[in-house]
Parts: structure tokens; sequence; C-alpha cells
């Protein structure tokens, strides 16, 4: 009985000890240090609004942006409301006043192009509240947070200075073209006489396309070797496309055709989320992005709409290295990468969640009573602690330790975020 005691007693204690090495917060030495350096180098935000009007606080970026080509936008969560709009006033700002024109978007490269032309033509008569939905993830254009700037992005097509969307991921991410996929390859084959007949598993398939990346799906329409054998197919429908004359139309659907072999290959071969998933697809969109930022829109500068994650300039673990890092090895000081992070998130009850640890500098910058603000971590010297190891929520959510300095460019805080809300139809 006494050993059950003792041995209760020591699990106690290690309990204790475990608890203050652990969760102890930051010394009251460094706390002090960081707020004061957090407090020296911020640039406090003054809305996160379209509609404001005073850009005073905005021209920061002027300077920090001066010789930059490629400018990554992340976000925490796919579903941080406040930080949707934050990005929708910078987006204005820098197409207003620095000369940013392209924005692509962590989506389909075909899918964004299709949306893109449907702004420009109307040819296939989308109403304008929908337009949004042939390319982009429901979370970016179908809610409140993203309306005005959906709104904004047509605005400029009629102006002297169109913003022209793409993307450059290899998912299928437009909802409003499901229904539409299979008949508009078809077009696009039929018009230049290519004969999917040749192409049995495909043709059989086309109208499916989405749902095969599935695995109940796929497991439900592909027996036996058609799965290779659809891989196969797709691969031969690309290189016929490919001897096509090099209109941007032909260069799309090759590109197209491309994407979804390999869209099909992780959805097939890889776990969804897991980091093997995610290098493969962050490397494939690397060299979509890297095509279109040289070729498509060469000498323009480009606004990259993705999540944090995706933004890192720096080897994420061994087996994972980000899109950011290839676009930071690529074009080095000529890319920047700001990133977005908060206290806490307000629910759709009116409740703080999402709350940081006791260690992360979140804390800290809530101390600040900034509402939003901007650290622009490249200025700041070597000896400071925002260029040291410190925890930090900005990557989903989860405390982590990281030289965050060497993942991302600067910082853009919004103290208390909020949850997307879906638009009324």
């Amino acid at each position: 009985m006494k050993k059950i005691i003792y041995a209760f007693i020591i699990s106690i204690i290690a309990a204790f000890v475990l608890n203050k090495v652990v969760y102890q917060e930051i010394p009251q030495k460094e706390k002090q240090k960081l707020l004061s350096e957090v407090t020296h180098y911020k640039h406090p935000v003054k809305s996160i609004s379209m509609e404001y009007r005073d850009n005073s606080d905005l021209k920061v970026l002027d300077s920090v942006l001066k010789d930059n080509q490629v400018l990554m936008l992340g976000e925490n969560t796919h579903y941080d409301g406040a930080t949707s709009q934050a990005k929708s006033r910078l987006i204005k700002y820098l197409h207003e006043n620095l000369g940013y024109n392209v924005v692509l978007y962590e989506a389909a490269q075909y899918d964004t192009w299709i949306m893109n032309e449907e702004m420009n033509n109307h040819s296939m008569k989308v109403p304008a509240d929908s337009i949004g939905g042939l390319g982009l993830f429901w979370f970016w254009w179908a809610t409140n947070e993203a309306e005005p700037l959906i709104k904004y992005y047509e605005k400029t097509k009629i102006s002297g200075a169109p913003i022209e969307l793409g993307g450059f991921d290899i998912q299928f991410t437009g909802d409003n073209l499901s229904g539409r996929r299979g008949k508009l390859l078809k077009d696009f084959l039929n018009k230049n006489k290519i004969n999917i007949n040749s192409f049995p598993v495909f043709n059989r398939n086309i109208n499916e396309l989405e749902n095969l990346t599935f695995e109940y799906y796929t497991n439900k329409l592909l027996k036996g070797n058609q799965k290779n054998e659809l891989l196969k197919e797709i691969t031969r429908l690309e290189q016929t496309v490919l001897k096509l004359e090099k209109t941007s139309e032909n260069i799309v659907y090759a590109q197209y055709l491309h994407d979804m072999k390999n869209n099909f290959q992780k959805s097939w071969k890889y776990k969804p989320g897991s980091i093997p998933s995610m290098q493969f697809r962050d490397s494939l969109m690397a060299r979509n992005l890297i095509h279109q930022i040289d070729s498509v829109y060469k000498d323009k500068k480009v606004i990259v709409w993705c999540s944090n994650i995706h933004t890192f300039s720096e080897r994420y673990d061994k087996n994972y290295l980000p899109l950011g890092t290839y676009i930071k090895n690529k074009y080095g000081k000529a890319s920047y990468m700001l990133d977005f992070s908060s206290y806490a998130k307000r629910s759709e009850k009116g409740n703080l969640i999402n709350r940081p640890g006791k260690f992360a500098i979140e804390n800290i910058f809530h101390e600040t009573k900034t509402p939003y603000f901007f650290i622009n971590l490249r200025n700041i010297p070597e000896s400071s602690l925002l260029r040291k190891e410190f925890v930090s929520t900005i990557n989903q959510g989860i405390d982590q330790k990281r030289n965050w300095s060497r993942s991302f460019d600067g910082i853009f805080y919004i103290d208390t975020n909020t949850t997307l809300t879906l638009r009324k139809k």
C-alpha cells in the first residue's frame, strides 16, 4: 500500500515539475524586452476594410516593397474572416499605388484561367456573383468577407489597369465548374480534331474527374489496371495537345491535363494532409507558379494568395520543402513573404476561441493593445529577439518554436480574428 502511495506522490511531483518546465510563462525580463521591441518595430494599421480611404497607414509598404516582384500573402487558416478582409485591403492598395496587376491563388491553374476568361469575356454567361466559384474554393469567393474583393476584381476588368487572376495548384478548386468540366474538355478536343474515343478510360470517366480524387469513388469507377490506364491516356492526351499550335488556350489545356494526372497520383498515393502529400503538391505548385511568373506574367508584379505554411521560405522539416522556399531560392530579395497571425478568434456565438499557449509571442502582441499592425522583420537587427527563436501560433494555430524570421519577411497581426460568414443568396 505504501508503495502505491509513494508512487502516487512521485507522479504528482513529476507532473508539477513538468508543468513548471513546459508551461511556465515567458520570464518577466525577456517578456518586457520583447514587448519593448514589438512596440518599437510595429507599424499600426488603422483599418482592414477595403472602404477605408486614408492609406497613410499603408505607406510603409512603398519602401518595404520598392524592389519587389513577388509578394506572398499567407493566412493562418483558410477560414479567418478578418484576414480575408485585410488581404483585400492590401491588394486594393498594392494595385492602385504600387502597380501589382496580377493575383495568383492557391487554386487550380485551369479553373482560375476559366474564371479570369469569364470575367473578361462573359462568354459562359455565369452570373457576376458566381464567377468566383469557377476558379476558387468557396472560402475565397462565397463569403461576405470576400465579396468586396471579387467585385473589385470585376470592376478593374473594365478599367485601364485590369487585375489578371490565375492559380498554380494541381487540385480541382472551382465548384461552379462541376458539371461543366466534361463538356468544356470535349468542346476543346472536338475543336482541335482530337478523337476522344482514342482514350477510352478517360472518355468513360470524363464527367467524373473530380470524384476520382476520392478513394471510394475511384475504387468504384476504376477496376483492375484502369488507374494506370487512365494515367497513361492522360499523358498521351497531354502530348497530343502539346503538338498543337502554341496558343495560350492550348498551353493551358496541356497544363490542365498535366495537373490532373499529378492530382490523381497525389490522391491515390498519399494520405490527405500528410507531409509526403504536401511535399509532392508544393513541389508541383512551385513549378506552376514559377511558370506563371516567368512566362505568363513576365516582368509584372505578382501577388500570391495562399496559406501561411506555403509561404515559408525555409525547409519545414527534412521531408517537406514548402512552396515559399522554391520562390525565395529563385527570386531572392525580389520576393517578400507576409504572414498573418492573431491572438484569438471570435466564434459565431461571440466567444473568444483559439487563444495561444503561454509561450506564444501572440500574447506579447496582444499586450500592445493595437488591433492591427505590421512588422517588417527584414530591417530588424540580427541581435533582436524578433530575429531569434520564439514560439508563435502562425502555422495553423499550433504553438511552435522556430526562428520565424527565416520563414517569412513580415507579420501582419490581427488581434481578434473572425470566422468567415457565408453570403446569403
